[in-house]
């Protein structure tokens, strides 16, 4: 049997700068992501990471409800 595992952030690695610093479309940002193959392989990769620190800081240990801040 063959276990497919999400990898880990750090096992793909860091995104260290923008592929669309030197883009050949650089004047048609924000309107060329939609089309841009590069972003979308970076989406693709991204998608399935998971997280190897916590998603929120220690001092938010609680739940907040949306419902009561309608009051």
């Amino acid at each position: 049997m063959t276990v497919i595992r999400n990898k880990f952030d750090f096992e793909i690695g860091y995104l260290i700068k923008s592929p669309c610093r030197e883009c050949e479309r650089l004047e048609d940002i924000p309107e060329c992501v939609d089309d841009c193959e590069i972003i979308d392989n970076i989406q693709s990769t991204l998608v399935g990471a998971v997280s190897s620190s916590k998603s929120h800081a220690t001092a938010e240990s609680f739940t907040v409800s949306m419902q009561d801040s309608k009051k």
